[in-house]
């Protein structure tokens, strides 16, 4: 049986900005997140309770969602978005509204979801779409959509604000199937500096990442292409 909230438990907007207030100052002060996270559900659900959706309410779900982004929690991030995207639509003017349309754009993409994808950019206004994060996260989507993946991975190094986070979510993704691409098309061999400047890494980090694929190269060194033209991630 779901119990009715406790009216007397209940905050009123003016305590609830002031615990807000509260878990930006424990969160620069490096609380642990699962703190963090306990004290923005709460102050969520005491709006909930007394229906307040406003400019606060868009507030405490945009901190919300980046701080669970930071924090690598996707689930949570995705509960704020999803009521981001409802508020964004209620309430008009909504200045960081561009910003969460790029990082919806982006988690879409992470999550492959095309139908998504193509709903969201048929209803970015003509006006948005010069924002700088919505700019990026649509030449994101069209260098993927091409297999332009020089592009894609110079964006990845240039990435605004938190976009960084939401591209971490694929381009692992995109960097193997980049790989496998090169193998395929470069025969006999390539050298490690160049594949480390197509996939946007330095060469001790490619030779890093390759050899926990179990793909044998060093700096300086040579890539066998026909070795691991076949080579499945």
């Amino acid at each position: 049986m779901r119990l009715e909230p406790d009216p007397s438990q209940v905050r009123p907007p003016e305590i609830l900005e002031k615990s807000l207030e509260n878990v930006k100052v424990k969160y620069k002060s490096g609380a642990p997140y699962r703190y963090l996270s306990d004290q923005l559900r709460s102050i969520r659900q005491d709006l909930t309770v007394q229906r307040v959706r406003d400019n606060f309410t868009v507030l405490v779900y945009e901190i919300n969602a980046r701080i669970a982004l930071e924090n690598k929690d996707r689930e949570e991030f995705n509960k704020c978005q999803s009521q981001l995207k409802l508020l964004y639509h209620e309430i008009p003017d909504c200045r960081n509204e561009p910003e969460f349309v790029a990082y919806r754009l982006l988690y879409y993409i992470a999550m492959s979801n095309t139908l998504d994808i193509s709903s969201l950019l048929k209803g970015i206004p003509d006006k948005m779409r010069s924002d700088e994060c919505v700019s990026f996260a649509m030449r994101v989507r069209r260098a993927i959509s091409l297999g332009n993946f020089v592009t894609l991975f110079r964006l990845f190094n240039a990435a605004p604000k938190m976009c960084p986070y939401l591209m971490d979510l694929f381009v692992e993704r995109e960097r193997k199937s980049a790989l496998a691409h090169i193998f395929k098309s470069f025969r006999p061999t390539i050298p490690v500096v160049k594949v480390s400047g197509w996939l946007g890494m330095s060469e001790s980090s490619l030779v890093e990442w390759l050899n926990m694929l179990d793909i044998e190269c060093e700096e300086g060194g040579m890539l066998d292409c026909r070795v691991y033209a076949t080579k499945t991630f």
